[in-house]
């Protein structure tokens, strides 16, 4: 199993193609328009495994994590 929660979703997709598992990617975005939002750049909240597919959730980066894209 691999584990991408934490990692860009760019890094994700990527290790996951590599690998070629099947997944989906929900995003996630605030209810609220925050300026600071930065589109570009998203990374994965949560992972689930079911049925040899991996459920992925990702949210955009904000500004106040330190992840990298």
């Amino acid at each position: 199993m691999i584990d991408v929660v934490a990692k860009s979703l760019y890094v994700a997709e990527k290790q996951l193609n590599e690998a070629q598992i099947q997944y989906t990617v929900i995003v996630t975005r605030p209810t609220r328009h925050i300026s600071g939002l930065t589109e570009d750049c998203f990374y994965v909240i949560r992972q689930q495994f079911h049925d040899g597919v991996y459920h992925l959730v990702a949210a955009a980066k904000m500004g106040r994590e330190n992840v990298k894209c």
